[in-house]
């Protein structure tokens, strides 16, 4: 009596998981890039983190021209925020999908 009924409860376990398999198989990456591309990745890892600290020191002495325009934001994401998420948040190997998509902002405001 109770070998059956642990079998019933095992059973019933391996279909829950089964009917939920499918949703950890979309959360796994459809395309995986080459091996060329991420060999190549680490060069260009170590050239966005060298283009990134210039672009925090062009920041930086762009920084009073930037307070007199009123584009402090502007400059600060094209100089120092778009380098370091390029080279710190980026997959390896991925190039074309590294920017986070801009927020939409209501322009009738």
């Amino acid at each position: 009596m109770k070998r059956a009924k642990t079998l019933k409860i095992i059973m019933i376990a391996c279909l829950l998981l089964a009917f939920t398999a499918w949703q950890v198989s979309a959360a796994i990456p459809e395309e995986r890039p080459g091996a060329f591309s991420m060999i190549i990745d680490v060069p260009i890892r170590v050239l966005g983190m060298g283009l990134a600290l210039v672009g925090t020191a062009f920041f930086i002495v762009a920084l009073p021209f930037a307070l007199t325009s009123g584009s402090t934001g502007d400059a600060w994401n094209a100089l120092v925020v778009e380098p370091f998420q390029f080279t710190f948040t980026r997959p390896l190997g991925k190039f074309d999908e590294w920017k986070v998509p801009a927020e939409t902002t209501d322009s009738s405001e």
